[in-house]
C-alpha cells in the first residue's frame, strides 16, 4: 500500500489540538470521498498522520500549476472532481456524520489515481449542531488572508462550484509552512 506521511511543524499554525481534530473525525468517518486515515503517531513533541497516498496531488496543482506533472483538468474531469466533492461535503453535513468542515479549499481536494476527489485536512472541523439546535457560524476560519466572497456576501459557507471553475486565486500568507508531505510505499 503507498502512503502519505504528514507531520506537523512544530513552528507552523496547526498545532495539537487540529492533529486530535484530524485523527478523531477521520478515524470515526469512512466515506468514498473522504481521504483514509491509516494511522498515526504521537510520540514526544512529534505528530505525524498516515493517510492513503493520492497519486494525482492536490485539486490546487491541477488549476494553478503548470508543467508536464501537472496537466489542465478537462471540463468533464472538472465535473468529476467537483461532483466528489460536493459528495464529501453532503456526507459531512447528513444526519448520520453532522461536521462542520471549515477548510474547504482547492488544496485540501486530494485526486486519486483515477480523479476521484476526497477531502482533506480536518483540523479545522468541529461537530455540526444537535437536536432542534442550528446556527450558522460567522467566525472566519481558513487559510489566513483569503476569504471566499460567496461567504463575506452571505456568511453561509464556500461555494464548491467556484472552486471546481478555477475562478480567482487562494492566497496562502503563513500557513504553508505549517505542515510537512511525504510519500513512500508502506503496508497496513
Amino acid at each position: 500500500m503507498v502512503i502519505a506521511v504528514k507531520k506537523l511543524n512544530q513552528e507552523g499554525f496547526q498545532g495539537h489540538r487540529e492533529w486530535l481534530a484530524e485523527v478523531n473525525y477521520l478515524g470515526q468517518l469512512s466515506h468514498p470521498n473522504l481521504v483514509r486515515l491509516v494511522g498515526y503517531c504521537l510520540e514526544d513533541e512529534q505528530r505525524l498522520l498516515v493517510y492513503e497516498f493520492m497519486p494525482r496531488g492536490s485539486l490546487e496543482n491541477h488549476l494553478f500549476r503548470r508543467g508536464s506533472h501537472f496537466q489542465p483538468l478537462s471540463w468533464n474531469l472538472r465535473m468529476k472532481v467537483a461532483l466528489g466533492a460536493a459528495r464529501g461535503l453532503a456526507f459531512l453535513h447528513s444526519d448520520m456524520a453532522k461536521v462542520i468542515y471549515r477548510d474547504f479549499k482547492t488544496s485540501n481536494v486530494l485526486l486519486d489515481s483515477s480523479y476521484n476527489a476526497k477531502l482533506s485536512d480536518f483540523g479545522l472541523a468541529k461537530d455540526g449542531p444537535t437536536g432542534d439546535k442550528s446556527h450558522v457560524s460567522t467566525r472566519v476560519m481558513g487559510t489566513h488572508g483569503y476569504a471566499a466572497p460567496e461567504y463575506l456576501a452571505t456568511a453561509s459557507g464556500w461555494c464548491c462550484w467556484r472552486c471546481c471553475r478555477g475562478g480567482g486565486r487562494w492566497t496562502r500568507t503563513g500557513r504553508r509552512g505549517s505542515t510537512t508531505w511525504w510519500s513512500g510505499r508502506g503496508r497496513t
